[in-house]
């Protein structure tokens, strides 16, 4: 998808963070940019901002999780906006507690958002693409889905799920004229994981960064991207040998054993 003026793109969880950006990157492209969010205030915050930038934003209320709202959700956005092009599936949430440590709800909450969240919205928004022979998908998943670091067990799982998830429908649907991009951070300084601290190996990474290579992306139909691209190819690599040992032996060598010890509890909300 080359040119993307004109084009309908929704991204959940675009109120802060990472979807701010990914927002803006997108407006700059002349696209007409849905935002979605959980976090009202900030939502129309976002909205302000981004209109009297001079760009074309239209807000909507949604909580991922909940897969009806989002099937009446995407009817609105074809209804009001027009038929969605991209979904960026960006939404999510953690939390900083030993596998043992976590409650049943605080489970059940991280995998409705992380990974069942960007099902339900696939659902919702690909029936429409493949009506049309056209649309691209981007699930933001992570180098944890790769190589999983202790006290983000939940979120762990859920990026790998969804990881997963992605790479069996794009098989799936090959020559359907939708595409899909899986998208890798490490690191990124978005506050989501604030004072968690980063391995030897690497830093904290700028998020306009992952921002600018999410796009770019979408326009080369990249299937899937790093950032940053060395370290998490290393750390795929190595737990692709099918040597678990040694990635301990790695993270506890790294420091990537300890990174969320210090991570702030109370950061476990959408970014």
């Amino acid at each position: 998808m080359k040119d993307l003026a004109g084009k309908v793109v929704l991204i959940t969880g675009g109120a802060r963070g990472m979807g701010k950006l990914h927002a803006r990157n997108f407006a700059r492209e002349a696209a007409r940019v849905v935002v979605t969010d959980l976090d009202e205030s900030e939502l129309e915050k976002t909205a302000a901002e981004m209109r009297e930038a001079g760009y074309e934003v239209f807000p909507y209320l949604q909580d991922v999780s909940d897969r009806e709202a989002g099937f009446e959700l995407v009817n609105r956005v074809e209804a009001e906006v027009g038929p969605i092009d991209v979904l960026v599936n960006n939404a999510g949430i953690t939390t900083a507690e030993y596998v043992m440590d976590t409650s049943e709800s605080t489970f059940r909450r991280i995998i409705d958002v992380n990974y069942l969240g960007p099902v339900w919205m696939m659902h919702a928004v690909i029936p429409g693409m493949l009506a049309r022979k056209r649309g691209h998908v981007v699930n933001v998943c992570s180098i944890v889905a790769k190589v999983a670091p202790p006290k983000l067990g939940a979120y762990n799982a859920s990026k790998a799920a969804l990881l997963s998830i992605t790479d069996t429908i794009r098989q799936e649907l090959k020559g359907s004229g939708v595409n899909f991009t899986i998208v890798n951070p490490g690191y990124i300084a978005t506050g989501m994981f604030e004072g968690a601290k980063v391995p030897v190996i690497t830093h904290w990474q700028d998020p306009q960064k992952v921002a600018d290579a999410l796009v770019d992306a979408v326009k080369k139909n990249k299937a899937e991207i790093f950032v940053p691209r060395f370290m998490t190819l290393v750390a795929s690599a190595v737990r692709g040998l099918g040597l678990p040992r040694l990635v301990d032996l790695s993270f506890g060598t790294l420091g990537a054993k300890k990174s969320f010890e210090s991570m702030h509890e109370e950061r476990g909300r959408p970014f």
